[in-house]
């Protein structure tokens, strides 16, 4: 049976919401696609992700989303949001997605979710980040390509700098700083697909540690249910620089 296994900090948001997304891409419209965290509370910044049962290997996903261009989704009805929030469309292979998790359910204004400052268009943010994945990234070191750029979503906390910490602003400067490219597309597809629950710029998550299939797996990440085997975690939606926010460091809650 085709397995992927991915390893992952179980206490990184982003790197959780990434697991979200590439289970997402490989499971759509796919039948008897499973996917699982193995994780040990013991061993709390080390886990891996398992996706089994899929028709496609991961360089593939990874080709598509490198060729994919975004496209800005016009409402039906209303006033376009700004360009900074624009919802967008997506076609990877044979997926068509629509992004627009940083934006309310009218399209009138964005979330909390949005941790990139005004300035930046959403078009130009993800056509940026595609263009810097490499597609012969093999599994084992997926979370940890890098990329120097300005170009986040702010979902990954390693990408977070502070001034104060840091004595200089990269934005400021006009100099690149170390990002994640595929975290932060993964995960930005995992937000897409999952949706977290927000309670005042918090939000919770759940490893789950048996094998689901992908409408299972959407409940367990966010409302895991008694008798679910899974470890739960927390993390804030911080401050960074003037007008950046990012999604810092989990806190480990327990196991259920």
């Amino acid at each position: 049976m085709n397995e992927i296994r991915v390893p992952l900090d179980p206490m990184n948001p982003g790197q959780f919401l990434a697991c979200c997304g590439l289970f997402a891409l490989l499971a759509q419209d796919r039948d008897g696609v499973l996917a699982r965290f193995v994780a040990d509370e013991q061993t709390p910044r080390r886990a891996m992700f398992a996706v089994q049962g899929m028709q496609t290997d991961l360089q593939s996903v990874l080709k598509k989303l490198r060729e994919a261009k975004p496209e800005i989704l016009q409402p039906e009805v209303g006033k376009a949001p700004e360009e900074s929030i624009s919802p967008l469309q997506l076609q990877v292979g044979e997926q068509d997605w629509r992004l627009d998790w940083w934006l309310n359910d009218f399209w009138d204004d964005k979330t909390d979710l949005k941790c990139w400052a005004g300035q930046v268009r959403s078009a130009v943010l993800l056509s940026e980040l595609l263009a810097l994945i490499e597609p012969d990234t093999p599994a084992e070191k997926l979370f940890s390509a890098a990329a120097m750029t300005k170009s986040k979503y702010g979902i990954d906390p390693r990408s977070a700098w502070n001034a104060l910490d840091f004595g200089f602003s990269p934005n400021e400067h006009n100099k690149d700083a170390a990002t994640y490219p595929i975290v932060e597309i993964f995960g930005c597809l995992g937000l897409q697909a999952f949706r977290p629950i927000l309670n005042k710029r918090r939000a919770g998550y759940s490893l789950w540690q048996a094998a689901l299939p992908l409408n299972v797996a959407q409940l367990a990440a966010f409302r895991p249910w008694s008798g679910l085997a899974c470890l739960q975690y927390e993390f804030p939606i911080e401050k960074r620089g003037q007008s950046y926010r990012f999604f810092a460091f989990a806190q480990f809650l327990g196991k259920k």
